[in-house]
């Protein structure tokens, strides 16, 4: 079976990946009006760390891929502009955090409504697509491909790129991710800035010699993220290291999606094809002590 390659001159590619996650992750847990005095670690990665994170990326000439909800885009409009007109990627996440298995009818509207939020800011639609916490509906791929979503980076099952067919003459792009190279899984265990970019170093190279993709998940909130001023330079030395290396690139999402697109890989169908006989009779119970944001 044919394999994903990198274009000549390319050996592995780096997605830096940030999750927006503001009011919209605290909300999760508390209401609307009890919001105040609960938000402060969101409010920060968009007052302080974004600022500094695209100040960072503009010095290192690195174009991300930022996932922003519907929810946080209304609250900070200017922001998620910000992001688009420094030249970078603004992906969806449909419209919060309420997980996507959950909606049953409304998930269609709730990936609109998110879709649609994003294009009138930016003026651009949204190509790419991860859902929060990695966690997808049955219906969830159909939708994309639908509503006109060129990927989905939601999956952790490769260490490059794929392509699936949710529904006949209909084609996506997959990029793989994994929770190793989530910020916010270390950050929340409380393990140092330092640890993790050791763990991430030691990931990095090991994914490099064997030409593989490098998908960074950073998010941008005080708490769990990489913003803060100490996390910020350590992040810059580890990038600055990634480029370093002979034939490593950094590429968005929509770059990798391309790439992927025009690869000529046979698509293989919807995952969830070999299990609907199972899931209808017997519910997911896959919690996880410890999941990404």
């Amino acid at each position: 079976m044919k394999t994903f390659r990198w274009p000549d001159g390319v050996r592995c590619a780096v997605l830096v990946s940030i999750h927006f996650d503001a009011e919209s992750f605290d909300l999760k847990h508390t209401t609307e009006d009890r919001l105040y005095g609960r938000f402060s670690y969101g409010r920060y990665g968009v007052r302080a760390g974004l600022p500094r994170l695209l100040a960072m990326l503009q010095r290192r000439s690195i174009a991300a891929t930022v996932f922003v909800n519907g929810d946080d885009a209304v609250r900070h409009r200017s922001a998620v502009r910000e992001i688009h007109d420094a030249g970078h990627e603004i992906g969806g996440r449909g419209w919060d955090h309420t997980p996507l298995s959950s909606l049953g009818d409304t998930e269609e509207d709730a990936l609109r409504r998110g879709r649609d939020v994003l294009s009138e800011i930016c003026g651009v639609v949204p190509k790419g697509f991860r859902a929060s916490g990695g966690e997808l509906s049955s219906n969830t791929l159909h939708l994309l491909t639908q509503l006109g979503f060129q990927y989905d980076a939601s999956f952790q099952d490769d260490d490059l790129p794929y392509l699936i067919a949710p529904r006949p003459g209909a084609v996506l792009a997959e990029i793989p991710g994994v929770w190793a190279l989530d910020d916010s899984l270390a950050l929340s265990a409380r393990h140092t800035h330092a640890r993790l970019m050791k763990i991430w170093r030691e990931e990095f190279d090991a994914l490099e010699r064997e030409g593989c993709l490098v998908p960074l998940t950073i998010h941008l909130r005080g708490d769990v993220g990489l913003t803060r001023a100490a996390r910020i330079a350590a992040l810059e030395e580890l990038l600055t290291h990634m480029g370093s290396r002979p034939g490593v690139r950094f590429m968005t999402g929509s770059q990798i999606a391309a790439l992927t697109l025009a690869s000529g890989l046979t698509p293989e169908s919807d995952p969830i094809d070999a299990h609907r006989e199972t899931l209808r009779v017997t519910p997911y119970r896959g919690e996880l002590a410890v999941k990404p944001l």
